[in-house]
């Protein structure tokens, strides 16, 4: 995923499938739980959200030379979201709030996330390491694994929500 365009149209690609994973929910099944201790709809909106406010900013921020290959971790983070067998419990900074969410609003945002790294993207040199930003358990990456990270994370999610309405409308 290393080119440009490539990485472009996976991204377009990531966040048109969430968005249609989140029009198969109305107002009321969107904040429904199927389990008292699982995410709604709007939750897993909120935490997506939260994991995606900022990355322009680590992404625009401080850098360095990398001196390992770009993508070294791609493939892990990719085996670590796409895993849909293995369950994570989120980190504290963007575990979302147990409470009702407007689908509008949420969509709205998440919309903006996406617009905002598809403008920065193609200027980026992908080879560069984000200082601004160590993630847990993985260290620094490169913008090329950030990017990897919103793709898979926001796979990862739409699988989810796509699970939650087959729940939610059998």
């Amino acid at each position: 995923m290393e080119d440009h365009n490539q990485l472009l149209a996976e991204l377009n690609n990531t966040f048109s499938n969430l968005e249609s994973a989140i029009q198969r929910f109305n107002e009321k099944t969107f904040n429904q739980k199927t389990e008292p201790n699982t995410w709604s709809a709007g939750m897993v909106m909120q935490h997506l959200i939260l994991a995606g406010t900022g990355l322009d900013q680590v992404l625009l921020g401080s850098t360095k030379t990398t001196s390992a290959p770009a993508d070294e971790k791609v493939a892990i983070i990719k085996n670590i979201f796409l895993n849909f067998d293995e369950k994570y419990n989120s980190p504290p900074f963007i575990e979302p709030a147990d409470e009702s969410y407007v689908k509008e609003e949420q969509l709205a945002k998440l919309k903006n996330i996406a617009h905002t790294i598809a403008v920065l993207l193609p200027n980026l040199d992908l080879s560069l390491t984000c200082l601004d930003f160590e993630f847990p358990g993985m260290g620094y990456l490169t913008r090329l694994e950030l990017l990897s990270f919103l793709i898979y994370h926001t796979q990862r999610h739409t699988h989810q929500l796509n699970e939650l309405a087959n729940n939610l409308n059998p």
